[in-house]
């Protein structure tokens, strides 16, 4: 059953805000960011399987969501590298699947996960990098798609899917939204990290 509209976009607003965080101060929070994922990860999983297995019943899908969640955001946090891999693996894919729309041809699973796996690996030798490029991207491809849902009623993954074909100006205005927001998130990351870092270097009186 599709969820109310106003709940809908509720949660598509949370999303956009949680998105632009993570765009603008991934590096930075990156631990509350992996927290926060583990959460969502766990309470929707544990949700789910304790609202089917209890014949619909919602106090226990939310306790259950509840626990699952504070249990996956701990995973997700003491599991340090694992997040990073995939955040990682979360920046390949989404590269990937946006590079088969513009090219008009379906999305190839076995393509997809080596794009991932590869960002997933690189993430974990260039870390600090592949972080500030993997939150800025994936935080702004959740704001300019959150946006696009709002914009256009799209509600459900086969309406977000039609946004995503190319040959029509949405498509080319999302992407190119996506870019530039990521773009501007991870200049700003790498300029913050910069004056952070160079901060505490006049602090400590180590040279620069």
């Amino acid at each position: 059953m599709k969820p109310p509209l106003d709940t809908l976009n509720l949660m598509i607003a949370l999303g956009i805000i949680v998105g632009a965080i993570q765009c603008f101060f991934g590096y930075r929070l990156f631990k509350f960011i992996l927290g926060l994922v583990g959460f969502i990860l766990g309470g929707v999983l544990a949700g789910g399987i304790a609202y089917s297995a209890s014949n619909n019943e919602p106090i226990v899908g939310v306790l259950a969501g509840l626990v699952g969640g504070f249990v996956g955001a701990g995973l997700l946090v003491s599991l340090y590298f694992v997040g990073i891999f995939l955040f990682g693996a979360l920046l390949g894919g989404v590269l990937g699947a946006v590079l088969f729309s513009a090219a008009g041809s379906p999305p190839e699973p076995i393509v997809l996960l080596v794009v991932a796996i590869t960002g997933g690996v690189l993430a974990l030798i260039f870390q600090r990098i592949m972080i500030i490029l993997s939150t800025a991207f994936s935080g702004a491809w959740n704001v300019v798609a959150g946006i696009a849902c709002i914009t256009t009623g799209a509600a459900n993954p086969a309406d977000i899917e039609q946004l995503l074909r190319p040959g029509g100006t949405q498509f080319f205005v999302i992407v190119l939204g996506w870019l530039v927001l990521g773009t501007m998130g991870a200049m700003y990351q790498f300029r913050s990290d910069r004056a952070t870092k160079a901060a505490t270097d006049s602090q400590s009186g180590n040279p620069l």
